[in-house]
């Protein structure tokens, strides 16, 4: 893998990871429509498990291609910026919604 291929891909998780999120909390603050804030949950349960893999696997790789762990970090840096994004985004829908 190329060095702005794994930056990319920690980038593509994340954009992902966020953008589901963000649709579920505007759905539900715009709405008050208890599916998205069921969704929002779900993302929650299983995109941890996600993220972590994806942290584990990048860190796998980077231990084993001694060359592209800079590039490894970078990318689980960017990845663990959705934990304090998903706290914030929890609070706001726990206070908001209920």
């Amino acid at each position: 893998m190329k060095d702005s291929e794994i930056i990319d891909l920690g980038k593509a998780i994340f954009g992902v990871f966020f953008s589901v999120g963000t649709l579920c909390l505007l759905g539900a603050l715009v709405t008050k429509d208890d599916w998205f804030a069921g969704a929002g949950y779900l993302l929650i349960i299983f995109g941890v498990p996600v993220n972590l893999l994806c942290i584990l696997g990048f860190l796998t790789y980077g231990v084993i291609n001694t060359s592209k762990f800079k590039e490894c970090m970078i990318a689980i840096g960017i990845l663990l910026i959705n934990i304090p994004i998903a706290i914030f985004y929890t609070a706001i829908g726990l206070n908001s919604l209920h």
